[in-house]
Formats: C-alpha cells, sequence, structure tokens
C-alpha cells in the first residue's frame, strides 16, 4: 500500500476515535463542566464537528490516486447500484425520522424529549437501520467503483460500525 492510502487508514481511525470519544458519557459530563449554559448545544456543536470531519475524510478518500483492484462486469453494477441504493434510502428515512434528535436542532424548539425504545417499522428488525443504510450504501459505492481507497474506507466504516 502507499502512503496516501495509510494517511486515509489513519484519517478513518482518528475520525472514529474522536466520533467515539465525543459520544462517551464521561466526556460529556467532562464538556458539561466546562461549557457550563452552552452545554445544552453540544449536541449540535458534535454533529456540526462530525459532519465537517466527515467530509474532510471523505474529500481526501476521493481525491487521491487510488487503483481499481478488479474490473467489474454489469451484473456488479447492478447489484452495486440496487445496495447502494438501498443504502441511500434507508438513510435517507432515518434522517428524515429523526433528523432533529440526532443534529442537535431540537436545542432551538421547545419540544420535550422522551426517550422511548422504537420498535415499530425498520425498528422491528434492526436497533440502528442508519448504519444498516450506510452499511449498505458504502459497499454498494464499492461495487460501483472497486477501488484500493473505496475498498479501504467501507473496511474502516464496517470496522468502525460494528
Amino acid at each position: 500500500m502507499n502512503l496516501s492510502i495509510w494517511i486515509l487508514i489513519i484519517f478513518w481511525i482518528a475520525f472514529g476515535v474522536i466520533h467515539s470519544l465525543a459520544a462517551t458519557l464521561w466526556f460529556k459530563e467532562w464538556i458539561k463542566v466546562k461549557m457550563g449554559y452552552w452545554f445544552k448545544y453540544y449536541r449540535l456543536m458534535y454533529s456540526f464537528f462530525a459532519l465537517i470531519s466527515l467530509l474532510g475524510v471523505l474529500y481526501y478518500q476521493f481525491h487521491i490516486p487510488s487503483k481499481i483492484f478488479f474490473k467489474y462486469a454489469q451484473i456488479q453494477y447492478v447489484f452495486g447500484l440496487l445496495i447502494g441504493t438501498t443504502g441511500l434510502v434507508l438513510m435517507g428515512i432515518c434522517i428524515r425520522s429523526y433528523f432533529f434528535n440526532i443534529s442537535g436542532l431540537e436545542v432551538f424548539f421547545k419540544k420535550e424529549k422522551v426517550s422511548v425504545l422504537n420498535t415499530s417499522g425498520i425498528h422491528q428488525w434492526v436497533r440502528h437501520p442508519l448504519y444498516l443504510g450506510t452499511l449498505l450504501f458504502v459497499w454498494g459505492c464499492l461495487l460501483l467503483s472497486p477501488s484500493i481507497s473505496n475498498l479501504v474506507s467501507c473496511i474502516m466504516i464496517t470496522l468502525y460500525t460494528f
């Protein structure tokens, strides 16, 4: 593997570590003490930082030279399109369903937060449909563009998700 692929791996690891650290209870409690009144905006800042850092990693991924590691056939393209589109639709449904809860934008609305385990709809079969949609999307994209950088990213995203 060349240096740019190793840098991509480091970027994905850094993204995962920072994202996970910022989501831990002990880190949130520590930040709450430091931020005081402004802590109510933590989720919004967390979401913004996660989005910007994810876009940065993806920008790097798609701008490094990367070899195609196998030639693809028409059926591979169809499966990639089907899997990737299914993942994208699932992600869209999830984001639409609970965008305000996961983005931090609820801080601007006077809405009482209720924590209830959702077991209806897609949640009957999958605990985290957004994760499933993401995995389907990235692996479908790999079938559409089977490059080393896409493979590395698929592996890193899958490992992080599990």
